[in-house]
């Protein structure tokens, strides 16, 4: 069987802080096409915050 190394959790915070980054950009571009550009913007935060908070929780669970 292998064996899991665990990750460093500043580098996972990293990972994690350049694709929360990523997917706001997305976000940005992506949603004001879709529908009204206020809801788009403040869609596009919300989904920031929840991917976040989502992965805080994920690696706060791994790491503990």
């Amino acid at each position: 069987m292998a064996k899991s190394i665990p990750m460093d959790a500043r580098l996972l915070d990293v990972i994690i802080g350049v694709s929360g980054f990523l997917v706001l950009i997305v976000m940005l571009v992506i949603l004001p096409m879709v529908t009204v550009t206020g809801v788009a913007y403040l869609a596009a935060i919300v989904i920031f915050i929840l991917f976040l908070s989502g992965a805080g929780y994920l690696v706060n669970e791994k790491i503990t």
